[in-house]
């Protein structure tokens, strides 16, 4: 299981949101008072004076031990700032290591797209459910196939997918970032859980906003604000105003 952080914000990441990630991922209180201490990942899109940069960084350290994090903090500055963060628990400790780290990154005929996952499938779900890669992965090629079929706009078509994976799954919680130049970056954010399926205490897979950060819900703990709940079933779309 894993920990989720997204954001659509002008200027930068509030520092303390940051820390409130990564205590989450050191110590959560809601999952045994375990570490997500399989790696972790970011993708982010910052806007200076209307051009776009990329910030994608993933290692197979843990985001409290990797000497790099802080660097790459420091380059989430500038007009806007857009992306999502993910630290992982694995479930399958063979399946560990840059490849399986989220956010994972594919194209599509109109978008660039960066998705993670916090949550387990079961793999029955799939057509391929012995690929070897992970069942957020799948999840991920699913919403990828859908996407490329359908005429619908991505907000719809990932809450179909949703759906269709809801009865196999514990959890689907999971963000998304969508580019391409003329639209900029666009980032999504689903929460679901089934409890019929669920392992850890409730309070684990719910999720919470504040301001223009949705985040899982031992960020929410540790950030010690008023936080507004998520709405179970729902995908939101981040919205910079």
């Amino acid at each position: 299981m894993c920990r989720l952080l997204a954001f659509d914000v002008k200027e930068k990441v509030e520092l303390e949101v940051i820390k409130a990630f990564v205590n989450a991922t050191k110590n959560d209180i809601y999952f045994k008072y375990i570490s997500h201490s399989h790696g972790w990942g970011i993708s982010a899109i910052i806007e200076i004076n209307g051009k776009h940069k990329l910030v994608y960084y993933k290692s197979p350290e843990p985001i409290y031990e990797d000497e790099f994090f802080y660097n790459i903090v420091n380059l989430l500055k500038g007009d806007r700032v857009t992306g999502i963060i993910h630290a992982r628990k694995a479930g399958k400790e063979f399946l560990i290591g840059l490849r399986h780290n989220h956010p994972y990154h594919m194209k599509t005929k109109t978008h660039d797209l960066y998705f993670a996952h916090n949550g387990s499938i079961n793999r029955k779900a799939f057509s391929q459910p012995d690929y070897p890669s992970t069942d957020s992965y799948l999840f991920f090629l699913e919403l990828v196939k859908a996407l490329e079929s359908s005429q619908q706009g991505i907000e719809r078509v990932y809450k179909q997918v949703i759906d269709n994976l809801s009865k196999f799954s514990s959890s689907l919680n999971s963000a998304l970032l969508t580019f391409n130049e003329i639209e900029g970056p666009v980032v999504y954010f689903a929460h679901y859980y089934n409890k019929e399926r669920i392992k850890e205490m409730e309070e684990y897979y719910k999720v919470y906003k504040y301001g223009n950060y949705v985040f899982s819900s031992t960020v929410g703990y540790y950030l010690n604000r008023d936080v507004e709940s998520v709405e179970l079933g729902r995908v939101i779309r981040l919205l910079n105003d």
